[in-house]
């Protein structure tokens, strides 16, 4: 058995091998040639040294050899080498010639083995020219070192004293392999590695020779396992918190290296508290010669806000535009601080504001500036940071041109430019010239174009030469189409929501299309697409990978809305039935003062075409303080794409039978209501046009909303009139992640002569989907006598809102909001200008696992004797 090498814990580097059967003895090579060049022969000598030496062997010292050849009275032979090679204690020895022809050079070794385990090799080499001479003699070394090991292929690795650590994870530290030559190298190499690993005191190789061949045994004492860990000091931030942020465990391996990285990452959770002085010891408590108790030692030390962030060297800008480009704020009123996590220091991102600050300097000309890294003083539990600038000379906007592989004339490109409308250089807005740039030209179908920014500075006129350099490289063919990771929904779902198809040209305005159109389904958590080389450099192959969320609900419940107040709630809905891409929705819904029953039908596309079909069906009951209405009905509903993107026309009809019960006192007063009450069945068609290119249904971030509708009643029943809505509403996306809506609808209903006009039909508003800070249907004409409401046949309604996420929630995709209503609801003797009524509040929105959830607050800001100064708004769901 032959102890290879070992490492221990107390040693700083790995030891030596110990190469019992690797001293090697090379002899000068002999030089055979027209003109003595015997120096050549020392150098090939060398090669042989330096390599073999690298490969892990002991060479025989030179001065040794050479004093043995010195008192040689003859002719170096082959039998006066191995005398001489025992000698001096070598397992092996090498001599040779050098053989040079005019430009043909020949390298010979003999490799002499004297252990008797092998007979001797003769090597040869041939190449051109003195030049060659290295890199043969190297080569010959390296197929001499694999003789000489020939017999050192390894049967067999194995691992031993390994009692937690797997032998696999200790072996995949290794390079060397089973049915290799042993290399003392690479074992070095695979000891550093495996002590590395941070589990082991003691690591040690042992060979020993088999039958078989020979065997490497990875020899390992590990460190004690953790019986306990436990925490001292911490008041802050709790045990549970802590030790589920380290992801320490017990009965792992004590390793040092990993109990740092507990620490580490402890210290970010205190960090992120703005404990910026904390810090964390730890102690190992011997229990068993195998075991250890992990204590970690916390000092939280106090908490650390930011007092100030000032700048130096900051002249074209006033210090507070700086601050507003950065998330690190300085420590404002204890309340607004609370809310917005103003004060606190997070490293990771004082780092992004200081690069949002260099992007604020190139995109406004000062293309030369740096921003360094921020000095951070805390004196006191106050943090106070500088942020040095070196601002430079502002540069402007010289010469714009483009050139290279233009499509179409030059200055129908040049419109697609911002920067010829800007006087200041923009980093930013050349940016945004590339992306139009690339798009107009991937919309034709060149999807590898390429656009490069040639800028030339003239630091004496402070500008910069803009040149466009456009290579369009060939026109690119969706050669294959494929769905991956649908496991229920099927291709034809994904595919027919795609905007680019197979054989077609490239198109990126319609590959961005179908990507949103995917999304929008909220069948899928998440929907990537990727692109890979066709069979030909003209084809592109696109890969549509979704990964579906469960899109079936089952709910029982209690809940409490404004509208409805108490209800108990069953509901059953699957969005994506057998993975068709079709709706249902089953609904019970029983309350205090309404009760609901609803099943909801939809086919986005029926006979396989872009044609939708919704039936619904429902029994509804709500009492009101004038009467009770009953109602049960349903309506058929279908949609058609347009040839105008996002437009779709819409047709349904509508039959109800209503039945008015339970009148109140005064309501048998109000003939309005008396007349409604002998007025039951409404049957009617509607048609209507509408475009929706917002990029999400419960909270968009852009696009629009609009739509007009005329529904006519008279198509049999009792009930005849016109009835005409407009409904627009914009998503704005402003700074900060922020987002600005405004929502206009009003409506009119036009009287027919052959059919009556029941007040239940007519326009009321208030709630949380119309006017704010009202109750439920509150705002409405009124009998002049009983002052019960009696609708009207005109509204108007106007809604402003301003979203922003909350800094502490915007992880949940909370949202918050302050909005600002108005509008009213007329009858026939009324002028649509005066009087209108108006509110103003805030609230907050989230699409919770429940569904989406509102909970809103609106003040009327002109209240009358019988109406509520404010109003709470709460529900969650949403509407069929």
């Amino acid at each position: 058995m032959v102890l290879i090498l070992g490492l221990a814990s107390k040693t700083a580097q790995a030891q030596e091998p110990e190469l019992i059967f690797k001293k090697v003895a090379v002899f000068p090579f002999t030089v055979l040639s027209k003109t003595p060049k015997e120096f050549l022969g020392e150098k090939v000598r060398q090669e042989f040294e330096d390599r073999l030496k690298a490969e892990g062997f002991t060479p025989v010292p030179r001065e040794e050899m050479d004093k043995e050849l010195k008192v040689l009275k003859e002719p170096l032979t082959e039998a006066l080498a191995k005398d001489i090679g025992r000698k001096l204690g070598a397992d092996t020895v090498i001599l040779g010639q050098v053989i040079i022809i005019r430009q043909a050079v020949a390298v010979e070794a003999l490799v002499i083995d004297l252990t008797g385990r092998q007979a001797p090799i003769l090597l040869k080499l041939q190449g051109t020219g003195e030049a060659s001479l290295s890199g043969l003699s190297r080569q010959l070394a390296g197929e001499a070192a694999l003789r000489i090991l020939g017999k050192e292929r390894l049967h067999l690795v194995k691992v031993k004293g390994n009692r937690r650590i797997e032998a696999d994870a200790i072996l995949g530290q290794m390079q060397t392999r089973e049915g290799e030559i042993i290399s003392p190298v690479r074992l070095r190499e695979d000891l550093k590695a495996i002590y590395k690993m941070g589990y082991f005191t003691d690591v040690k190789f042992d060979v020993s020779d088999t039958p078989e061949g020979r065997v490497l045994t990875v020899i390992v004492a590990e460190k004690p396992a953790i019986r306990n860990i436990s925490l001292r000091g911490n008041r802050k931030v709790k045990d549970k918190a802590l030790l589920s942020a380290m992801e320490i465990k017990s009965l792992s391996v004590a390793s040092e290296t990993v109990i740092k990285e507990a620490i580490e990452k402890a210290l970010r959770v205190y960090r992120e508290k703005g404990y910026y002085e904390a810090s964390i010891t730890y102690e190992l408590q011997p229990i068993t010669p195998n075991e250890v108790n992990l204590v970690f030692n916390v000092n939280e030390g106090g908490p650390v806000t930011i007092k100030e962030i000032s700048f130096e060297g900051v002249n074209a800008f006033k210090p507070g535009q700086l601050k507003k480009l950065m998330e690190t704020k300085e420590k404002g009123l204890p309340l607004i601080s609370r809310l917005t996590g103003s004060g606190k220091l997070v490293r990771e991102t004082l780092e992004r504001d200081t690069e949002k600050i260099g992007a604020f300097y190139f995109n406004h000309g000062y293309i030369k500036a740096k921003v360094g890294e921020p000095r951070i003083d805390i004196r006191e539990g106050r943090v106070y940071i500088t942020i040095p600038v070196t601002e430079g000379p502002q540069y402007k906007v010289g010469h714009v041109d483009l050139q290279g592989d233009l499509l179409g004339d030059k200055e129908t490109l040049r419109k697609k430019l911002g920067i010829t409308k800007e006087e200041i250089y923009s980093r930013e807005v050349i940016q945004k010239d590339i992306s139009n740039l690339t798009d107009y030209y991937a919309d034709q179908g060149y999807a590898n174009a390429d656009v490069t920014p040639l800028l030339k500075e003239n630091s004496e006129k402070l500008t910069v030469d803009i040149n466009f350099d456009i290579s369009k490289g060939k026109k690119v063919y969706f050669e294959r189409i494929e769905i991956a990771g649908n496991i229920k929904t099927r291709d034809k779902v994904v595919r027919r929501e795609l905007r680019v198809y197979e054989q077609d040209l490239f198109n990126a305005t319609k590959l961005k299309e179908s990507m949103r159109n995917l999304r929008r389904l909220e069948y899928f958590e998440d929907v990537n697409f990727s692109t890979s080389p066709g069979s030909a450099p003209d084809r592109l192959n696109l890969k549509v990978t979704i990964k579906e969320r469960p899109t079936g609900t089952f709910g029982v419940g209690v809940g409490y809305s404004t509208q409805d107040q108490l209800v108990g709630m069953v509901e059953v809905s699957q969005n994506n039935l057998f993975g068709r891409g079709q709706r249902l929705r089953v609904q019970a819904i029983i309350g205090s003062i309404a009760s609901r029953y609803r099943i909801n039908f939809l086919e986005p596309y029926l006979f396989d075409r872009p044609l939708g079909l919704g039936i619904d069906a429902y029994n509804w009951s709500r009492a009101f303080d004038e009467y009770t209405r009953t109602s049960f009905g349903g309506s058929i509903r279908l949609t058609h794409p347009l040839r105008w993107k996002y437009t779709h026309l819409f047709g349904s009809y509508r039959f109800e039978n209503v039945n008015l019960t339970d009148l109140s006192y005064s309501a048998l007063l109000t003939p309005a209501i008396v007349e409604a009450r002998d007025i039951h069945v409404t049957s009617a068609l509607t048609i209507g046009v509408r475009r929706d290119s917002r990029d999400s249904i419960f909270l968009p971030t852009r696009g629009s909303d609009k739509s007009l509708s005329i529904e006519w009643a008279g198509v049999g029943g009792d009930v005849a009139f016109i009835r005409y809505i407009l409904d627009m509403a914009y998503y704005i996306p402003l700074k900060w992640g922020t987002v600005g809506v405004l929502h206009g609808r009003g409506g009119y209903i036009q009287a027919l002569d052959y059919g009556k006009q029941p007040s239940y039909e007519l326009f009321y508003l208030g709630g949380i989907d119309s006017i704010r800070g009202f109750r439920y249907a509150e705002i409405s004409p009124r009998d002049p006598v009983t002052r019960d409401r009696v609708g009207g046949n005109r509204f108007f309604q106007i809604n402003t809102e301003y979203r922003f996420p909350f800094p502490l929630l915007k992880k949940y995709g909370i949202v918050g909001l302050v909005f600002f209503d108005c509008g009213n609801v007329y009858g026939a003797a009324n002028t649509l200008v005066p009087n209108v009524r108006t509110s103003a509040g805030g609230g907050l929105r989230w699409f919770s696992p429940m569904g989406p959830l509102r909970v809103e607050w609106g003040y009327n800001l002109d209240k009358k004797d019988y109406e509520r100064q404010s109003a709470w708004e709460f529900s969650v769901g949403g509407a069929f």
